[in-house]
């Protein structure tokens, strides 16, 4: 199963990612359009609510107590579009079996997660639990995968700002995505101090980007760390869509390498990189993979003797 790292080194990168779509007549100049959704092709489910009306909502299930969305790659790109039109601070979270085990496990953070605007189906043992109460997911939203998914399919006049990992790293990732999005327009590119951030950064970050103004600002900050960040800075922001993306920077920057497509598909994105650093992640895999089973597992014998999780709308 999929976790997220912990400190500042990321990884995975499949060949079948999702394709493009021509995006010349998506100008966020419309801004009176309405955030419709494209059906995310989940199927029917007992005692799914229906999405609140007009506001493009995507149906979730609750997965160890996070309301996870039922998404494709295609729907939540439109979602995270329609978050991006609202002149409002907003956030996104790819959520594997590190994040949901945490959050169950940790009344904080799960706080922390319940506040995201979005959460998506980051690992294929989450789409499986998803798909076990009927949701009918073909391929999970990976955060990586998501990112260039979205920056791809979004350019000029959509702007993106990039947080997080190193100058080099940086560096790198825009020559990359100029390669991938010729029409990109990348209106900033932060790297923050390696340690606790201080009021003053905080103060200094959220002044850069407001006077970027961006539509999206991708996030990619060690660990659980990245969310708390996000929520704990909302209220410095005036809009932007916030999406936590962990080890995307260094992935499709092509400083760390993705997992085999059919390890991917397989579920087995944590064998490979249990392979490259087994003292490092060894323990954590350990920890976060078994609660995530285990709470699983109880809630299905809870859900099956009558006590039934309530799906709803999200995003």
């Amino acid at each position: 199963m999929d976790t997220r790292a912990e400190d500042l080194h990321w990884q995975d990168h499949r060949s079948d990612a999702p394709t493009t779509t021509d995006k010349s007549s998506d100008s966020k100049a419309q801004s009176s359009r309405q955030a419709s959704e494209p059906s995310s092709g989940t199927g029917s489910l007992e005692g799914r609510k229906t999405p609140r009306p007009d506001d493009g909502s995507l149906e979730s299930i609750k997965l160890l107590g996070t309301q996870v969305a039922c998404a494709t790659y295609a729907s939540a790109l439109e979602r995270i579009k329609a978050l991006a039109l609202e002149q409002r601070p907003s956030a996104v979270c790819p959520s594997n079996t590190h994040i949901l085990g945490e959050a169950r496990h940790n009344p904080a953070f799960a706080q922390i997660l319940d506040r995201f605007d979005l959460v998506l189906p980051d690992g294929m043992p989450v789409v499986w639990a998803l798909n076990f109460r009927g949701a009918g997911l073909k391929d999970r939203v990976y955060g990586p995968y998501f990112m260039r998914h979205a920056l791809r399919s979004t350019p000029r006049p959509w702007r993106h700002f990039f947080f997080g990992d190193s100058e080099a790293c940086l560096s790198e990732l825009r020559h990359v995505l100029l390669q991938l999005q010729p029409d990109i327009e990348i209106v900033g590119m932060l790297s923050p101090p390696f340690r606790p951030f201080t009021e003053a950064d905080e103060a200094s970050f959220a002044d850069t980007i407001n006077r970027a103004d961006p539509d999206f600002v991708w996030v990619a900050l060690p660990g659980v760390r990245m969310e708390q960040w996000i929520m704990d800075n909302q209220a410095r922001y005036r809009r932007g869509v916030f999406l936590a993306v962990g080890d995307a920077f260094s992935l499709l920057s092509g400083r760390r390498s993705f997992a085999p497509a059919w390890m991917q598909r397989t579920g087995l994105t944590w064998a490979y990189r249990l392979s490259k650093e087994p003292l490092r992640l060894g323990p954590r895999y350990l920890q976060y993979n078994l609660t995530f089973v285990l709470y699983w597992l109880w809630d299905v014998l809870r859900w099956r003797g009558g006590g039934k999780a309530r799906p709803s709308a999200q995003g």
